[in-house]
């Protein structure tokens, strides 16, 4: 597991308890680096007015664009 979802312990029980698979969490270094990296791409398709929210993924209704791109 990687990303901010590996600090949720409620959802990591729930992994294990739900696969047979070996679950490892890396350092905190990959983990953060991976949670900056997708951000990231997610403001970049927002620059690029493309979809970052995906109703298969999210349960949102339908797909769109989230976030807000600040000027300065």
């Amino acid at each position: 597991l990687t990303g901010g979802g590996t600090y949720n312990d409620f959802l990591v029980e729930r992994i294990k308890a739900l696969t047979n698979n070996q679950i490892v969490i890396p350092s905190k270094e990959i983990i953060e680096f991976k949670e900056a990296l997708i951000f990231g791409f997610l403001g970049v398709l927002k620059l690029r007015e493309e979809n970052n929210c995906l109703a298969s993924v999210t349960g949102a209704s339908k797909d769109h664009s989230s976030g807000n791109i600040f000027k300065i």
